[in-house]
């Protein structure tokens, strides 16, 4: 299980050598190597960066010598800690001076393995003279370390790193809310958090933010999503406006099959019939029949939302199957019919657009024309649509 305290072993380190034989060992005790999943590892060097009482330039350093490119983008590493590194008259190796003195001074590197040494030296040149060329500067690398810090401290429940990230300036809004959106989904099954860590960060996100209701307005939806009951209380309780983002929470608790929340807003007064919010869209896109049969129990407009509901049963994918797309052929086909059942019906040309878009769109058609449940108006309205969007005249088997 993660731990972003995983480097508490290193911190009466003085020098690499000494941090060498214990950085692999360390991640992988607290399953934060590069081949585990991402984002662990990038969280355990942002918590590094970020948390560690080390000396700045040997947590550089040894970012630098042991982090990996391919898991964290080391520029952060270099905003969080540049300034507090570039010592004054610390000069580059004579053999390299020449071609990189004028990007920044070098780095006190503290190893007795002069190869070591010289492989930290070579990223960093190449790190600001990646800067250099991408236009990017210290002081924005600087903002994403922070950022990007909140997030993860947010994604694990840790309110004194999210207390950190607020001092350094970390903005909440960043990257679409991640920092949010990451508090208000809770914990998931890894989490050595608990709910009530969770609802102690978003405490402190709206309590720092200027205009809270820009927080609630993109953590409401995520809780809901996340079927959070507990955290959805508490975003109601402060403050929350339901008449405006109860909508877009909705939808969201439809699409990720969340029904305790769906059902809670509803009892607070959410709108699953507000213009604008296709809220029968998103449930047809779970593929869950028993989903969108809630969804219309509750008043979802089956007339205004029919374009975008028959689109969705034909282009819908709500899980990753890593190849298996022609699984959702049949389940296509069945959510499309429950939907013909219950009257939808769209003229559109969309609806024939995506049909010729979607994958293997003959095979859905012919699933469909071989069912034995639809009537003759929903049999004519499948071969209508297929002679729309197919050649030729939508037989199956005919590529779209």
């Amino acid at each position: 299980m993660p731990d972003l305290n995983w480097y508490l072993p290193l911190e009466s380190s003085t020098s690499l050598d000494e941090m060498r034989p214990q950085w692999q060992a360390l991640l992988e005790a607290h399953a934060m190597t590069p081949s585990q999943q991402p984002p662990r590892n990038q969280d355990a060097v942002l918590s590094f960066v970020g948390q560690s009482v080390l000396s700045p330039h040997l947590k550089l350093a040894a970012v630098l010598a042991f982090g990996s490119a391919f898991d964290v983008d080391l520029r952060l590493a270099l905003g969080a800690l540049a300034e507090q590194t570039w010592e004054a008259g610390l000069a580059w190796p004579d053999s390299v001076a020449a071609a990189v003195s004028d990007n920044g001074p070098a780095l006190h590197v503290a190893t007795r393995d002069a190869e070591l040494g010289a492989f930290v030296l070579g990223r960093l040149a190449g790190l600001r003279e990646t800067m250099s060329h991408d236009g990017t500067r210290l002081e924005h690398w600087h903002a994403a370390f922070w950022n990007r810090f909140l997030a993860m401290a947010c994604r694990h429940g840790a309110s004194d790193a999210v207390a950190l990230a607020l001092r350094h300036g970390a903005d909440p809004t960043d990257n679409d809310g991640a920092a949010i959106v990451a508090a208000a989904a809770g914990p998931d099954d890894e989490a050595r958090a608990t709910i009530e860590d969770y609802l102690r960060v978003m405490r402190q996100l709206l309590d720092a933010a200027p205009a809270p209701a820009a927080i609630l307005a993109i953590a409401l939806p995520a809780a809901a999503g996340a079927d959070g009951v507990a955290m959805l209380d508490f975003l109601v309780a402060r403050g929350a406006d339901l008449d405006v983002d109860g909508p877009a929470a909705l939808a969201a608790a439809a699409r990720h099959l969340a029904f305790d929340t769906f059902d809670l807003l509803r009892e607070r007064g959410a709108d699953v019939r507000a213009a604008g919010v296709d809220i029968l869209a998103a449930a047809v896109a779970s593929l869950d029949e028993t989903m969108v049969e809630t969804a219309l129990a509750a008043g979802a407009d089956r007339h205004a939302g029919a374009c975008a509901a028959l689109c969705a049963a034909l282009s819908a994918q709500p899980w990753d199957l890593y190849g298996g797309e022609p699984d959702f052929i049949e389940a296509r086909a069945d959510m499309f019919a429950l939907l013909l059942r219950h009257g939808l019906r769209c003229g559109d040309a969309c609806v024939a657009e995506a049909l010729t878009k979607a994958w293997n769109g003959p095979g859905v058609v012919e699933a469909l024309l071989d069912r034995q449940d639809l009537d003759a108006d929903s049999a004519a309205f499948i071969a209508q649509l297929a002679a729309r969007a197919l050649k030729p005249a939508g037989l199956p088997g005919t590529a779209s």
